[in-house]
């Protein structure tokens, strides 16, 4: 089988956006989305891709692998005017692989915000896709989520007013990482808790100095277009396959469940026991690569 790994660079209107081919080209085709800050690279021969785990677990790279840089993420893709909505995201997401000339997806794969992509599409309707995979998201944000990212803003507007961008951006991404990692998780790494608040202003000043600009838009842009998503489940006629992650602040078992109970075509729900929180969806593949694959495989 010859592996491919190519990019793509199609332009949208004001958008470039910077899509990745990767696996069997000759295999049934794959959307992966990832999170806010995940991008086109979830597997590199290097073992360095951000979803590496999820591509090897579940033997993904048989398929006709496509990923993609959000405009406004922290990649490749650029546009002069960030999309407002996961909707917009979507349209064009979906426009620019009309371009390239793919309609049919044997799956769509999304995590997180790549989840609410992944539900979005298949309600658009513009690309025929045969079933999803929903990863650490659901048809709705919970009102506690909300609030963590109204205050995300709120620091960056105060430090704004402060002539210090860049720390407001810092504090949020900080208090973003709080929400990543489950408190078990949490405890077992860090038994000193001074640790983990060193840890936490750590990588989130790592973040910011790459690309401070490209950093505060996660919060500012992505952040709105995450509190306003809601998705009839409904509307998803299509087999679905669920997972969800024990302690995870962002989609929590209560959610997952009235999300689940609500598909047409459920084929299966699993919680992970995982001490990663929502990071489950990256750090614990093992625990569910296995029935992802087999949903793929299903006939």
């Amino acid at each position: 089988m010859a592996v491919v790994q190519r990019d793509h660079c199609v332009q949208v209107g004001d958008a470039q956006l910077m899509l990745r081919q990767q696996g069997n080209p000759d295999g049934p085709a794959l959307l992966v989305l990832g999170g806010i800050s995940g991008g086109r690279f979830v597997y590199r021969d290097d073992g360095s891709g951000w979803w590496q785990g999820l591509i090897r677990d579940a033997d993904l790279l048989d398929y006709n692998v496509w990923s993609v840089d959000y405009c406004g993420g922290t990649g490749d893709s650029h546009c002069e005017v960030i999309p407002a909505t996961v909707a917009a995201h979507a349209e064009l997401l979906s426009t620019a692989l009309q371009q390239l000339g793919y309609t049919h997806f044997h799956a769509v794969i999304g995590g997180s915000f790549g989840g609410c992509i992944g539900m979005a599409l298949v309600a658009q309707g513009h690309l025929t896709i045969g079933r999803l995979v929903v990863a650490g998201a659901a048809h709705r944000p919970t009102a506690q989520a909300v609030m963590l990212r109204s205050l995300q803003r709120d620091f960056i507007r105060l430090s704004e007013q402060t002539g210090d961008t860049e720390q407001g951006t810092v504090l949020a991404r900080a208090l973003a990482m709080i929400s990543y990692r489950g408190p078990v998780g949490l405890d077992q790494r860090f038994p000193e808790a001074a640790q983990a608040i060193d840890y936490i202003h750590q990588r989130a000043a790592t973040l910011v100095s790459r690309d401070p600009q490209r950093a505060k838009q996660l919060f500012t842009c992505f952040g709105p277009a995450l509190d306003t998503f809601a998705i009839a489940p409904q509307k998803l006629q299509l087999p679905v396959f669920v997972v969800g992650f024990q302690d995870d602040f962002l989609a929590p078992a209560h959610l997952l469940q009235e999300f689940v109970s609500a598909l047409p075509d459920c084929r299966g729900y699993k919680c992970v026991a995982t001490a990663d929180g929502h990071d489950g969806f990256i750090l614990a593949t093992t625990s569910y690569g296995v029935e992802l694959k087999a949903f793929l495989e299903d006939v």
